[in-house]
């Protein structure tokens, strides 16, 4: 399991290497989701191999038995990751509510459009109910007409079957024509009500034609969709190659950083040593023969009573010691700021980024004060030295004037080889610094280069991103627009249907309405011309 840890306090180990002990702060789980760690689990482990500071995060593979598998890694990129992948979710989010608010405005619009094109349908089926009302009347008459054709037929039978009752039929012929009359026949009302369905049909034809145009216009916008989404996938996949162009990038421009910053500690330490093989060359030259000359008076020594040369060598002997008390309490002076430039070199290693700025001007204002607490001690020294060789000097004439000899006031120590080897130190690590000094500089370089492109590459990711965003609400609004002009299409094509199967229905009884009325106006005619 994937734990997200801290670094809680790190120690150099005694055979090298680092001895870390890291918080635990969040595991993530089987859905691939982070909670926080309760209370405060802690893990040590020796396998990160690089110096780190309190509060470094890194992701670390820990078993059921909180045992680290594999090695720890820096969390840093991993974050970013997290953190631009739940920016995009942010905005995809946003995105899909800006979707349903427009949503809810097409289907808005598109409730008004189907209740005005409602509104219409209800008119025309006003309409066409009117017509059928008249076809109703027609059918009135048709059928009325009909039984006058059976009765006549009715009697045109019993005239073949009985001749003789001529006169009474004709009589009942008559009568029978007389009830029925010539306006029954009257074509005008069948021509109105063929008007009526022709007008209603020439409406119909009007949406047929405007149903068509709108499906010719669908299906270029149908075309423009899968054009558009087909382009919109390739942007997609060029911006995701972008995307993992500019992880690698910045993956190794923070390894790069991260070796610049091990390369400038290196170069720091290394100042350090060079720093104390220089006191330590001034404390060794301060123990040989500098062979200043000083300027004593030997003749005078020898011809001076005994007890004035004795007196002599008492005042030197006061000043000697007080001059050597107040380099001691120098030297302390210098050990105290020694240790607290230590001190304040240890916080700097432990110290986080936000900590380091204030900690590296508090150890470059403590190094200053120890090196001019040096160059000073360098003088007393020197000065203190000169007074123990005149005292040494005066001791030496005033004892063997008082008898004494055989005494070895100050040996003079052959130092040079050992300041020879300090020298060829001295200039091993000067030839180190300079070398990693020129490595830094050639870091720095190729570290502004590469942020440089890295900045470049995100201003184009960016611009790619803006753009798809834009292609992507431009294919929504075409989409919406594509799904509106659908639903009224379906609305159109399912609300024709029925209007038309009844209008060709009522077109196809008044034709039969037609023919049966001219069939019998015809035999009306006839009967009329008999009598």
């Amino acid at each position: 399991m994937l734990y997200l840890a801290e670094v809680k306090i790190q120690n150099r180990g005694f055979v090298g290497g680092y001895k870390t002990e890291l918080k635990l702060l969040a595991s993530q789980g089987v859905d691939q989701t982070w909670n926080t760690v309760a209370g405060e689990e802690v893990i040590a482990t020796d396998a990160i191999v690089d110096q780190t500071g309190k509060g470094t995060l890194y992701i670390v593979n820990l078993d059921n038995n909180k045992q680290l598998q594999g090695n720890p890694e820096l969390a840093g990129p991993r974050v970013v990751n997290y953190l631009r992948h739940f920016s995009r979710t942010l905005e995809k989010s946003k995105s899909q509510e800006e979707e349903i608010e427009e949503w809810k405005t097409s289907l808005k619009i598109q409730g008004q459009e189907i209740s005005r094109r409602q509104a219409e349908l209800d008119q025309q089926q006003q309409i066409l109910q009117q017509q059928q009302q008249e076809l109703a009347h027609l059918e009135e008459e048709k059928n009325k007409l009909n039984g006058a054709w059976e009765q006549l037929r009715l009697e045109q039978q019993r005239l073949n079957e009985n001749q003789a009752n001529q006169g009474e039929i004709k009589g009942k012929l008559e009568n029978l024509l007389t009830d029925i009359g010539s306006d029954s026949f009257n074509p005008e009302n069948l021509h109105q009500a063929f008007s009526g369905v022709n007008t209603q049909q020439d409406l119909l034809n009007n949406y047929w034609q405007q149903l068509e145009s709108q499906k010719v216009v669908l299906q270029q916008k149908q075309q423009e969709l899968d054009s558009k989404k087909h382009y919109i996938e390739q942007c997609r996949q060029n911006l995701q190659s972008l995307e993992n162009n500019l992880q690698k990038a910045i993956a190794g421009l923070h390894s790069d950083q991260i070796l610049l910053q091990q390369k400038e500690d290196s170069l720091k330490q290394l100042n350090i040593y060079l720093e104390g093989f220089n006191r330590l060359d001034q404390e060794i030259s301060f123990l040989g023969d500098d062979n200043d000359d000083i300027e004593i008076d030997f003749n005078a020594l020898e011809t001076m009573p005994l007890g004035d040369l004795e007196e002599t060598v008492n005042n030197l002997k006061q000043e000697t010691a007080k001059l050597v008390n107040f380099v001691n309490l120098q030297e302390e002076e210098l050990t105290l700021q020694s240790d607290e430039v230590k001190i304040i070199q240890v916080k700097l290693i432990q110290a986080n980024e936000v900590d380091k700025f204030n900690l590296e001007t508090e150890l470059a204002d403590a190094q200053e004060a120890m090196k001019l607490l040096n160059e000073t001690l360098v003088g007393q020294r020197r000065t203190l030295k000169r007074q123990q060789k005149m005292l040494n000097d005066h001791l030496k004439i005033f004892s063997r004037r008082k008898g004494i000899i055989d005494l070895d006031f100050a040996n003079t120590i052959n130092v040079r080889p050992v300041l020879d080897e300090i020298e060829t130190q001295k200039n091993l690590i000067q030839q180190q610094r300079d070398k990693i000094n020129s490595e830094i500089n050639a870091l720095r370089h190729s570290n502004a280069q590469v942020e440089h492109a890295i900045n470049n590459q995100k201003q184009e990711y960016e611009q790619q991103q803006n753009q798809l965003n834009q292609e992507q609400e431009y294919w929504l609004q075409s989409y919406q627009d594509v799904t509106k002009t659908q639903a009224e299409i379906n609305l159109l094509e399912q609300a024709l249907h029925p209007i038309q199967e009844q209008l060709n229905h009522l077109r196809n009884n008044l034709q039969a309405l037609e023919q049966s009325t001219q069939k019998f106006g015809h035999v009306f005619n006839e009967l009329q011309s008999m009598f």
